[in-house]
């Protein structure tokens, strides 16, 4: 069936085009939640069953041209919908190819599992000699070219209720249509602009360190909303043994967020101050908070935080939130605080 074998090569063209564009990028697609857009395209139609032919009224296949024009929205990450027209020509075999017209009316729910296959389900009107309900479910494969274009190949099964008769029975009208085109970012919105910055070796302490690959991003942080949320963490979790300045591994989770959220927003700066309750003398108390602040600054530089991005200070007993005089009262002076700002 030479028939077969053109949709065939048609569908394994665009599956190739897929395969390798997709190869050539780096990071799968980075959508925005959503965005409207519109495409067109054209390709290959092959029809059996319920059409009305010409000279012959036996069930086989005929083929034709299949045209689609749509628009639509992404409404978040997942899912979406579109409206459309499919023109679609289907002749007999044994007649002129894409003799008979068809025009289908339709609207889409599209699916976005991952960025480079977009299944969806069908259902509208479809006119051949009257009008009739149809339906189905097909396939997107988008090639994205830029951010506001992409090429994609179309795969589309459609069933309708037709009046021909066959061999005196009622029987479906099928189309399989497989078309190539182009989709258009309408909104042009995005998630996030990416500006990488290459990998920098400062000089800390006698020493060269290596300050992680960070990105810029368009939006500002919110830095009250990131200190209250840090400082709460720092309250209730154990930083250090009692008199030591040695960072205990269960704290290093939370303070590993911090490297990545200061890594996301490159501007960002740190203070840390230190408090300690009243056991000891001023001088020792100032001292530990010092070196507990000098520690924690120490564990941001080693995981690639750019040292002039942070401060410290120790305050000793000299702050305290709670009365000293009981075991939870000590326990609660005995404290670290971040202060974030992108001044």
């Amino acid at each position: 069936m030479k028939l077969k074998y053109l949709f065939t090569a048609l569908l394994a063209a665009g599956m190739s085009f897929v395969a390798a564009a997709q190869n050539n990028i780096a990071d799968e697609w980075e959508y925005a939640d959503n965005y409207w857009f519109a495409g067109v395209g054209g390709g290959l139609n092959i029809g059996w069953d319920g059409q009305k032919y010409v000279s012959r009224t036996d069930p086989h296949a005929g083929a034709g041209i299949a045209t689609d024009i749509y628009v639509g929205k992404w409404f978040n990450s997942i899912a979406g919908f579109r409206v459309g027209w499919q023109g679609l020509t289907i002749s007999d075999i044994f007649d002129d190819f894409g003799r008979s017209k068809y025009n289908y009316f339709h609207g889409d729910v599209i699916l976005r599992p991952v960025s480079f296959v977009n299944p969806y389900l069908h259902a509208g009107y479809v006119k051949v000699d009257k009008g009739e309900i149809g339906g189905g479910a097909g396939v997107a494969f988008p090639i994205h070219l830029s951010r506001r274009l992409s090429i994609v190949p179309d795969v589309k099964y459609t069933v309708y209720d037709n009046d021909a008769y066959t061999d005196g029975k009622r029987r479906p009208g099928q189309t399989l249509s497989a078309t190539i085109g182009l989709s258009f970012n309408l909104s042009g919105k995005k998630k996030a602009k990416y500006i990488p910055v290459p990998y920098e070796v400062v000089r800390y302490q006698d020493r060269e360190v290596v300050v992680r690959d960070t990105v810029y991003i368009e939006k500002a942080p919110d830095c009250k909303a990131k200190t209250e949320e840090v400082n709460t963490f720092l309250r209730n979790v154990t930083l250090f043994d009692w008199d030591s300045y040695a960072i205990r591994p269960e704290a290093q989770d939370g303070l590993n967020k911090v490297v990545d959220w200061m890594t996301e927003y490159p501007n960002v700066k740190a203070k840390i101050e230190g408090h300690t309750d009243n056991t000891g003398n001023d001088e020792y108390n100032q001292k530990l908070s010092e070196n507990r602040c000098k520690a924690i600054l120490d564990y941001l530089v080693g995981k690639g935080i750019d040292p002039a991005r942070l401060s410290y200070e120790g305050f000793g007993a000299t702050r305290p939130v709670a009365e000293n005089d009981t075991w939870a009262g000590r326990q609660q002076n005995r404290r670290i605080e971040m202060i974030f700002s992108n001044e």
